[in-house]
């Protein structure tokens, strides 16, 4: 994605007139970036409603239709994400169409650089030669994958969860081949929280949002532990305003946002904001809701079957 450029002060530019060629082409460049960066935001916006369409068309059985609209999306955006992609590999294997299976395979791959996700019990689609093709290509496209990622910044986001999961919340299933010195850890290890918060921040300012496009597929899942952890809370609420722009650009799934997100509002203002865990059904509470749902591009409400009375939200799609 094309970062955005900030130019502090113009004057700087003004030195001698025979730079003026120079100052129109950099406006109209920066022009042009302005324009990109909406352009990339509106496009986001459009993938997002898409891939909740295409979901919908899955499970109403329309799956051409719905093939074809994770195709629409794709095409919208410069960044596919994984878990959007194995679906729509999913369904392009099931309905046969294996060029476009192909081109969904290689994306994960490329996406990170792992086997394992295009996987498949079709035997026709491993018999094909689209499949043979891909795995043949295999070391090609991990090969991408591995240069394109941001490693020290993985490196940190491995040591804050590594912190977050075996030191804070004593999860010893969490396995990492870390040093502690116990005699540095404060009394209360949940203060370790607000550090790990502001180190990844640190990074974020530093190198952008740790998005699966910048450190993988895996690392942008392990990010979501700190990301939970810490936005939830009252004093971090500042941060929301920007973290959210994150969405817009493609950077932060909007599922990702909603369980720390409804944690929030629930803690802090005692009200639910995307889900009836509150048990009120009303018009006027499920109007609201999905209002901010809509808000944050996520799924209806109608993609839930609710139960005991909303408080147990079972997905449809």
């Amino acid at each position: 994605m094309i970062p955005r450029i900030h130019v502090n002060n113009i004057t700087n530019l003004l030195i001698t007139k025979h730079q003026s060629g120079l100052i129109i082409k950099t406006i109209i460049f920066l022009l042009f970036v302005s324009v990109k960066n909406i352009s990339f935001a509106q496009n986001y916006e459009t993938y997002y409603l898409l891939c909740n369409k295409a979901d919908s068309l899955k499970f109403y059985e329309k799956k051409l239709e719905a093939l074809a609209t994770y195709k629409t999306a794709f095409q919208s955006v410069h960044f596919i994400h994984t878990d959007k992609l194995r679906k729509a590999y999913d369904l392009a294997i099931k309905t046969n169409s294996f060029e476009d299976a192909f081109d969904f395979g290689k994306n994960i791959l490329l996406n990170t650089g792992n086997q394992e996700l295009i996987q498949t019990k079709s035997r026709v689609f491993r018999k094909s030669s689209y499949y043979k093709m891909m795995m043949d290509s295999c070391i090609h496209f991990q090969t991408e994958c591995n240069n394109r990622i941001n490693h020290p910044f993985i490196k940190i986001i491995d040591s804050l969860v590594f912190v977050d999961q075996y030191i804070i919340r004593n999860n010893k299933s969490y396995k990492a081949n870390y040093k502690i010195d116990i005699k540095k850890l404060p009394e209360n290890l949940f203060d370790l929280d607000s550090s790990n918060w502001h180190l990844l921040y640190n990074c974020i300012k530093k190198w952008g949002f740790p998005s699966e496009d910048h450190v993988g597929y895996e690392t942008y899942k392990k990010a979501w532990a700190i990301l939970h952890h810490n936005l939830r809370l009252i004093e971090n609420e500042k941060y929301h305003s920007e973290i959210f722009e994150y969405i817009k650009s493609g950077d932060y799934l909007p599922e990702d946002v909603l369980v720390w997100y409804e944690q929030f509002q629930q803690q802090n203002y005692g009200k639910t904001f995307f889900t009836t865990w509150d048990g009120n059904l009303s018009d006027e509470n499920l109007a609201r809701i999905e209002k901010n749902r809509r808000m944050f591009y996520l799924k209806g409400l109608d993609s839930y079957y609710l139960e005991k009375n909303g408080r147990y939200m079972k997905a449809k799609w």
